[in-house]
């Protein structure tokens, strides 16, 4: 290949990576939170997927979206992380850091009172705790279908589950939560 030909197909790769960046980073950055429940970590992981995304772009096909494709590595990343014995060390507690959530995370809407904005963000709150606790098989499908807005065959692929198995964890997790939120007596 020529040398110029090399420095198209390295600016169409920079150019569609700046596009999905701009698209996904702050979907990815969530996710990564959710997972990893830290910030600084989170943006960590975001940056790893856009390099690995950026090395990998030949091999992204097509055969699903790139939101998709990006989303998988998001999750693989933090599966690996959150798998490392260092992980364990450096968090051994299961309650997330709700001081390093991402900036941005919770707006109120703007025809809100005051009092109304606090409750429903306080209510928001006590939720994602008891979505935290979850174990992880639960809180990932809870999170990418509520929170990502993701349906049930998406989630199935970036996951390599069954989707029946996604629907089934679903089903299982919202029973945890009506359970966890009825012994926490947290108002539905």
């Amino acid at each position: 290949m020529s040398r110029p030909e090399n420095a198209r197909i390295a600016a169409d790769r920079e150019a569609a990576i700046e596009l999905l960046m701009q698209e996904y980073g702050t979907k990815v950055l969530h996710l990564a939170y959710y997972y990893l429940k830290d910030r600084h970590l989170a943006e960590d992981v975001a940056q790893e997927v856009f390099i690995k995304a950026y090395k990998h772009w030949d091999s992204f096909r097509g055969d699903s979206s790139a939101y998709t494709w990006l989303y998988k590595i998001t999750v693989n990343l933090c599966r690996d992380k959150a798998r490392s014995a260092w992980w364990r060390r450096l968090l051994p507690s299961e309650e997330p850091r709700a001081t390093n959530s991402p900036a941005g995370y919770e707006t109120p809407a703007m025809e809100e009172g005051p009092e109304e904005a606090a409750l429903k963000s306080d209510q928001r709150e006590a939720l994602m705790k008891y979505v935290m606790k979850l174990p992880e098989a639960y809180r990932e499908v809870v999170v990418l279908f509520y929170y990502q807005d993701l349906s049930t065959v998406e989630i199935a692929e970036i996951t390599d589950q069954n989707e029946n198995t996604i629907k089934t964890r679903l089903f299982r997790a919202r029973a945890m939560l009506k359970e966890m939120l009825v012994k926490g007596g947290v108002e539905r």
